[in-house]
């Protein structure tokens, strides 16, 4: 019979409730909830209630808790470095953190040290690394180096158009309690001027937050499958028609690999849509993977071959495994922990999609895209 790893929430929002909860509870043989603490008392109390776990009033009371294996931090993101120092601290046997990891590569790289010196694994949250169709595409691609052309194509609506038609019965915190998201809102600003310095658009302000809270999701997917860029060859960051707060975003990136061009594109619209997803062509294989909705807890994704076979082009779709990329994540975890299987997504890795990231942004800004 195999050991139940116990897990704590440090931050109990829409992501924890929604996504891993759901998938904490259908490994019921891997793990149990064994405590949660969030800034929203009433949020925190709730959580407890329906997953059996242990409120613990402070997050740092959470962390050294000895009957606490593994630690998920699930707060706003400037949070993030200063949980998972302390739960390397506090040596867990494992840590999984929401992306982005932090909010720059200088603070990355403290992550990824503390992880080195103290060997605790510290995970990141890129669901889709995990996913069973990009594993069979990464399986059918390989390791060659030449490709002909990639496109990762992120275009999604807002999350609340998605659980308004309450699939999802997620407490939320009362506007009392939401100080914590206002203060990383801000955050988030300070984060860009650091990079960009001051006086810059506030176009590229939103889009370096874009680019570190949702399009990063793709960058550890193509690292995966192409290896590192040789550069960025392209960046834009565009609002698809005045005024900004009222439409949607776009960001257009074209990545220099030598022989091959990749690009990224990523749309945030109003109308509740999802194409998500990539494209990979080399001269014997080409690969379609297409992403369900990520509130779609039983949608398989889907991963499409297209070879030539005895004169015939054919078409191969391996798909159907009503497999969620959550699950597989924690599973992943669990492999990590008990078996000493090397992380897919590490801190040492993080710290390379931010670095790509801030890349990103600065070509966007110096060429005035």
């Amino acid at each position: 019979m195999k050991k139940q790893l116990r897990v704590g929430f440090v931050g109990c929002g829409e992501a924890t409730q929604a996504l891993h909860t759901p998938a904490l509870n259908s490994l019921a043989s891997l793990y149990r909830i064994a405590a949660c603490t969030d800034a929203s008392a009433e949020v925190m109390a709730q959580v407890a209630s329906r997953t059996g776990a242990r409120p613990i009033e402070r997050p740092l009371d959470l962390i050294n808790d000895p009957d606490v294996d593994v630690v998920l931090i699930a707060t706003p993101d400037m949070y993030h470095s200063d949980y998972a120092l302390a739960a390397c601290t506090a040596k867990k046997k494992a840590v999984l953190v929401e992306k982005p990891m932090t909010l720059n590569p200088r603070m990355a790289r403290e992550i990824a040290r503390a992880s080195d010196e103290t060997g605790v694994p510290v995970l990141v949250g890129y669901v889709h690394v995990y996913d069973p169709a990009v594993r069979r595409a990464a399986e059918l691609w390989g390791e060659t180096g030449f490709f002909n052309y990639g496109q990762f194509r992120c275009f999604l609506g807002p999350n609340e158009k998605y659980t308004a038609d309450d699939i999802l019965q997620t407490i939320r915190p009362a506007m009392a309690d939401r100080w914590p998201g206002l203060i990383n809102q801000l955050s988030l600003a300070a984060v860009s001027t650091e990079l960009l310095g001051t006086g810059v658009e506030v176009k590229y302000v939103v889009g370096h937050a874009l680019l570190r809270g949702l399009v990063i999701h793709d960058i550890p997917v193509m690292r995966r499958l192409l290896g590192e860029p040789v550069k960025v060859d392209y960046a834009s960051i565009r609002a698809m028609g005045p005024p900004m707060s009222e439409v949607g975003m776009a960001i257009d990136v074209m990545f220099d690999y030598g022989q091959g061009r990749v690009l990224l594109q990523a749309e945030f619209e109003k109308m509740k849509v999802t194409d998500w997803g990539f494209q990979l062509r080399r001269d014997d294989l080409h690969l379609h993977v297409q992403y369900p909705p990520t509130f779609a807890a039983a949608a398989p994704s889907t991963c499409k071959a297209i070879y030539e076979k005895n004169g015939m082009t054919v078409e191969e779709i391996h798909g159907g495994r009503y497999e969620t990329g959550f699950r597989c994540e924690w599973k992943h975890i669990y492999d990590v922990v008990t078996a000493g299987v090397a992380p897919i997504a590490s801190a040492q890795d993080a710290v390379k999609d931010l670095e790509l990231v801030d890349e990103i942004i600065t070509v966007a800004v110096k060429s005035g895209n």
